[in-house]
């Protein structure tokens, strides 16, 4: 069912953990493992390998996504549309961490909107992934 986003994408597991369940159990349990944490890719582009994973809770795998919802109209994370009382559309941006939404400004453009997520991210060192912002 999710093929298209793990190998139809090329992500693979390594030939280390695929030919040994025993290695990647013991890896499991030397890097962090508990009953109640998934297993994440710091790179969500990269491969199910040591150096790539590691593991966190259900709450911050769900905001480590790359995937944008079919609704979002401006092709960033956090940013939506806003038309005020004079018809001029402008950009939102929100986060939501740790169950709180924060609304962080309205802004003229979808990438100042974008940024402003970003700064947040970084700022207060959430795991939530970073929107891709084209140079001007």
């Amino acid at each position: 069912k999710s093929y298209k986003n793990y190998g139809g994408r090329g992500i693979v597991m390594c030939d280390k953990w695929k030919g040994d369940f025993v290695e990647f159990y013991n890896w499991c349990l030397s890097n962090g493992y508990k009953k109640y944490l998934e297993i994440d890719r710091i790179n969500n582009d990269g491969n199910y390998e040591p150096s790539n994973c590691r593991f966190i809770t259900h709450s911050i795998n769900n905001q480590n996504s790359r995937l944008l919802r079919k609704n979002n109209t401006s092709g960033y994370r956090g940013v939506g549309k806003k038309t005020d009382k004079f018809r001029k559309k402008r950009w939102t941006s929100t986060i939501t961490s740790g169950g709180i939404v924060y609304k962080l400004g309205v802004y003229e453009t979808a990438e100042e909107a974008a940024q402003a997520y970003n700064d947040f991210v970084i700022n207060n060192k959430t795991h939530h992934p970073l929107n891709i912002i084209p140079s001007p």
